[in-house]
């Protein structure tokens, strides 16, 4: 059977094209053990995979191109085909991995297979194994999002049992939320809030999708309209097809220490050390961040549930300008916040909200996906980056037995412009960072990385916060 594609999916299909690379991925840390193997993994995909269909098809363009296209089943799939295995060259410490990183997520995905690899990186000199998880933008889509991560990994480090293929059609429907309940119990409350918003998605009807996408990407064109054009700045040029990324981590009560300190949410705080952190990048690369024309600008996912609303999580997309010409970081944490209750109570921005999946990869995905939609009718570049704050699990997974340490999201670099963007993704106490650049990007991406790190570290000193030495592993 063929199944249309979402506009979602056509829009991020549509946007790939010259250097821009619609891939995302993820990578992740794993203590060695017998169920982290290429055979292994080959196993556990082949046994659950049937839970998410859409991971066994391809795209189908026929005759007409993307205009008509459809997903059909590929009839020559093979797992091993789509997991890769790679061991790093000596001596395994984090530059070669991060060139492996960035060159594999400088190829685009083939399109005339299913669009998701997964790459099992051994040779770490720390002795762990790494997953590089790689999916195109049109294939997370709804319940693919969550299912993926589903087939893959486990809430426990025993396994649940896994319900069989389905013998007909009439069973499919609600296998993967069926597999759900049973594999996430007894629910904790961001769990529940996670199973809650992936069934209303997995309930939307083709429709109901595509009226949310257009009614949000009206709106935002109508609020880009009547603002100026985004400033230019070193790292808003032309890119390249090459890719480059870095990554840190901080503790989760490190960020809420801060926000209660500030009185500001988390998400304020991480808009502020990057507002810290593109301060010292512009003035690394010869700029003066206080003479700038106009503050840089940034497209970030914000939720803005309605009051009384449970379950599920609504959430609309907006451009907050980022205090870099500020010098004193708890100040940058006010204007952040005071910028972002203006932008929340905008009607605008209520009317733009769209379901989309908290618990997985589908929130830093919006700004691409909604970038790309409102590619018509905007003749500037709105924004100069896109920052991404994705709430994940809060108690560790397992990948077959062995326990996964850390998860770091790597979000696509979209529109051709925009050569530097940020995503962050909490998981078991943890905020992992992702630093997305263009290979040519002058300062190079480990320096945005190190700013980064120094504003995070000047704000907590000035909001009088300590974390005790070992707290961080990068």
């Amino acid at each position: 059977m063929a199944d249309k594609l979402s506009p979602m999916d056509r829009s991020s299909l549509v946007g790939e094209t010259g250097p821009v690379n619609m891939t995302i991925g993820s990578l992740i840390f794993v203590e060695p053990g017998p169920g982290v193997t290429y055979d292994a993994l080959c196993a556990r995909i082949t046994e659950r995979i049937h839970l998410v269909p859409r991971c066994k098809q391809r795209l189908d363009e026929g005759r007409t191109g993307l205009s008509n296209a459809v997903w059909v089943e590929d009839e020559y799939f093979d797992v091993g085909w789509h997991i890769r295995l790679a061991t790093l060259p000596a001596p395994g410490g984090k530059e070669e991995l991060l060139r492996h990183v960035g060159n594999e997520m400088s190829r685009r995905l083939d399109r005339s297979r299913p669009l998701w690899e997964m790459h099992l990186i051994d040779g770490l000199a720390d002795g762990r194994t790494a997953l590089l998880i790689k999916m195109h933008h049109a294939l997370v889509d709804g319940s693919s999002a969550v299912g993926i991560g589903l087939a893959v990994l486990d809430i426990e480090a025993e396994a649940e049992p896994v319900e069989p293929p389905p013998t007909s059609e009439d069973e499919r429907p609600g296998l993967l939320l069926r597999q759900m309940r049973r594999a996430i119990k007894p629910l904790s409350k961001a769990q529940d809030l996670i199973f809650d918003t992936t069934s209303r998605i997995l309930e939307t009807s083709p429709t109901t999708a595509a009226s949310d996408l257009r009614e949000a990407a009206e709106v935002l064109r109508e609020l880009l309209r009547s603002r100026e054009p985004a400033v230019s700045t070193p790292f808003n040029k032309q890119i390249s097809a090459n890719r480059s990324w870095d990554y840190s981590s901080a503790p989760l009560r490190q960020l809420r220490a801060i926000s209660l300190a500030t009185n500001r949410t988390v998400n304020d705080v991480l808009l502020a050390i990057v507002s810290g952190m593109l301060a010292t990048y512009l003035t690394e690369a010869g700029v003066d961040p206080a003479a700038l024309e106009r503050e840089p600008s940034t497209l970030v996912p914000v939720s803005i549930r309605r009051e009384g609303e449970v379950g599920g999580n609504r959430i609309s997309v907006v451009i907050v300008e980022l205090p870099v010409g500020e010098r004193d970081p708890l100040r940058r944490v006010e204007l952040v916040g005071e910028r972002m209750d203006e932008l929340k109570r905008a009607s605008g921005v209520m009317a733009g909200a769209i379901f989309v999946v908290v618990g997985g990869l589908a929130p830093p995905l919006l700004s691409p996906a909604l970038t790309t939609v409102l590619g018509t009718g905007i003749d500037f570049p709105s924004h100069n980056l896109v920052v991404s704050n994705v709430p994940g699990p809060p108690a560790p997974v397992f990948l077959n037995g062995s326990r996964v340490l850390e998860m770091y999201p790597v979000v696509p670099l979209n529109p051709a412009d925009q050569g530097l963007n940020v995503g962050a993704f909490s998981y078991a106490g943890t905020v992992h960072f992702g630093f997305t650049g263009d290979r040519a990007l002058d300062p190079p991406i480990d320096r945005a990385r190190a700013a980064f790190e120094s504003a995070l570290a000047e704000l907590s000193a000035a909001a009088g916060v300590f974390v005790e030495p070992g707290a961080r592993r990068d």
